[in-house]
């Protein structure tokens, strides 16, 4: 996950468990567990303060997932992504 602009440090306490279970998902996904905190304050902070519409929010995960995917997805794929991640954010949910 890319960000523009400057960025501040900050430190939180994770218990055990918590990071263990970030660090399985960073390692599935190819990430890192700085990036699945910064996505989960990013989706609170979404939810919260809706600013930016649905149509410019599709475009920037669109991008994010062409980027994941390393820039050679096609149309299918990109859509296949979008199915999971609506899926896992209702389970989540």
């Amino acid at each position: 996950m890319v960000y523009n602009g400057p960025m501040e440090r900050t430190q939180i306490y994770l218990d055990e468990e918590q990071k263990r279970k970030l660090r399985l998902i960073a390692a599935d996904e190819g990430g890192n567990v700085s990036d699945l905190i910064r996505s989960a304050i990013d989706r609170l902070l979404d939810d919260r303060f809706p600013t930016v519409d649905r149509l410019t929010k599709y475009h920037e995960v669109r991008k994010r997932i062409v980027e994941s995917l390393d820039g050679g997805a096609t149309d299918e794929e990109i859509e296949a992504a979008f199915r999971r991640m609506r899926a896992l954010r209702r389970e989540t949910a």
